[in-house]
């Protein structure tokens, strides 16, 4: 039986091999046609057969699951000069090989120890195991009793009590946002750390060059370089065979005032999240406020992101007054800086620990199969399960991707909820009423893998007027049933059943 199995394998290995060496052959014919007699095409045809071939070796050889590796080999082998160059945007690895050298610290882990341990009865508390599980696998502190939370909907609670606090500083503001746009709200916030930089407190401002730069007028961000803002820019995306972070983001949005106060969540900084968008009107979003000692969690993630931008390490740290908000507190972050999905695996362990309840909402929705088995055990179990996504999506494309999901989660027993007809960007996740996250991280395969994420995890009061507002965005929201899914015509299913296939690549 061995033996057999043996031989067949070895047969559909030579039939693979024989394939596309076919495919190939036939493709450098073609190109050589074209240069008929020139010995540039038989140059250019032997690259592109050596580069494409190399790449297929290097995606055999990946310890990843094998629906990431299929479609970059029938890619290249369909279409070599496409596929190579589809691949050097979307596929190469994070170069961690280098961060010894390069970054030391971030390659020892050594911004995990600057926070204290602390001691927590995990034990006395519902989900404690979940937060045991944050310690041993993330090395992140975890807060008791000593950090409160509020809840921020919106850009018109966000942005009026950032502008409070900002103005209260007295020692230093960090801030990092993957967006910053010098429009009304943008600039209404700079020139509001301007006036403090004046003041002689020291302001740190961390953007992403992808999601920043095409929004910012840079005569004007100079002009605040000048005045001593300190302007860093993470991982600016340069098209070169060199830059092999072209396809990595930093998707975090953080800020910290003297240690005293922080936030995190989905908004940046620009007028659609302060409805002032033509395109979107209402944006529907959520942020939190923290304070108390796990400011701390979000003080090491601005200062590490620092570190890994300028080699500088940033000491400003200052403990917290405690607040006293009862439960337990913990920031996560993830990103291709880690070998592991630190987000994902917590996310998978409140999956697991559900027992009545579990609530999403997401802009985007693109499922990889680990997740969507843990939504099948948990609504087997007894779990039920709601999800609220976009009624109005700012791409297309992602939009036609998230619907091909719908399906197979309807199957399981997924209530799905539309939002009104507009845009929801909130990243919340609750977990049986009691447990929950909000921060940047999107159910999909870009933040639980290539993005640089954050989100903040914790069971205490808030999470009652975090369930509050998820029953309210719910009334506000259009159920997807089965049989309304089902009447959806043929052109959408086919672009849906399209859009899916790609899907992880957006």
């Amino acid at each position: 039986m061995k033996k057999g199995f043996m031989i067949f394998a070895l047969l559909v290995f030579g039939a693979f091999v024989y394939t596309i060496s076919a495919m190939q052959y036939n493709y450098i014919s073609n190109v050589m046609q074209l240069f008929a007699g020139n010995i540039f095409g038989f140059i250019v045809s032997g690259v592109l057969g050596i580069i494409a071939l190399g790449i297929i070796v290097k995606v055999l050889l990946k310890e990843d699951y094998a629906y990431n590796k299929s479609y970059w080999i029938l890619i290249i082998v369909l279409n070599p000069i496409l596929g190579i160059i589809l691949y050097g945007i979307f596929a190469r690895d994070f170069q961690l090989r280098k961060f010894p050298k390069t970054r030391p610290l971030i390659s020892a882990k050594a911004f995990a120890g600057f926070e204290k341990n602390n001691q927590v009865d995990y034990d006395n508390y519902q989900y404690g195991h979940v937060f045991s599980f944050i310690k041993n696998n993330t090395s992140r502190t975890i807060y008791q009793d000593n950090t409160g939370v509020k809840l921020l909907n919106n850009g018109d609670q966000f942005f009026p009590r950032l502008e409070v606090e900002i103005q209260k500083a007295k020692s230093y503001i960090m801030m990092e946002f993957y967006i910053i746009k010098n429009d009304y709200i943008g600039r209404r916030i700079l020139d509001l750390l301007h006036e403090k930089v004046k003041e002689g407190v020291k302001v740190y401002l961390l953007y992403d060059h992808f999601g920043s730069n095409k929004h910012l007028d840079h005569h004007y961000m100079g002009t605040l370089k000048q005045a001593g803002m300190n302007i860093s820019i993470f991982d600016p995306q340069t098209l070169s065979v060199f830059n092999s972070n072209l396809n990595f983001r930093n998707h975090r949005k953080v800020t910290i005032i003297d240690g005293d106060v922080g936030f995190i969540g989905g908004m940046n900084l620009g007028d659609e999240y302060n409805h002032q968008s033509k395109r979107f009107g209402f944006w529907r979003d959520t942020q939190i406020m923290v304070e108390g000692k796990g400011v701390v969690g979000l003080y090491n993630v601005f200062i590490k992101d620092w570190y890994y931008v300028n080699n500088q390490v940033l000491d400003l740290y200052r403990i917290p007054k405690p607040s006293k908000q009862k439960g337990l507190f913990s920031v996560i972050e993830s990103g291709p800086d880690y070998e592991q999905g630190l987000i994902k695996d917590v996310y998978l362990k409140m999956f697991t620990m559900a027992k009545k309840s579990i609530k999403i909402t997401t802009p985007y929705l693109i499922i990889e199969p680990e997740l969507m088995a843990a939504i099948k055990i948990a609504s087997n179990s007894g779990v039920k399960i709601q999800l609220i996504v976009p009624g109005k999506h700012d791409y297309f494309t992602v939009g036609f991707a998230t619907n091909s999901y719908y399906e197979q989660l309807l199957k399981f027993g997924v209530r799905i909820y539309e939002y009104n007809e507009r845009f929801i960007h909130s990243k919340v996740l609750i977990i049986d009423d009691k447990l929950a996250s909000v921060g940047t991280v999107n159910i999909d395969p870009r933040s639980l893998n290539l993005n640089f994420e954050v989100t903040a995890i914790f069971e205490n009061s808030t999470v009652d007027e975090l369930v509050k507002s998820y029953n309210e965005d719910l009334e506000n929201s259009l159920e997807i049933t089965k049989e309304k899914w089902r009447k959806r015509g043929i052109f959408k299913r086919i672009a849906q059943g399209w859009f899916n296939l790609f899907s992880p690549m957006f």
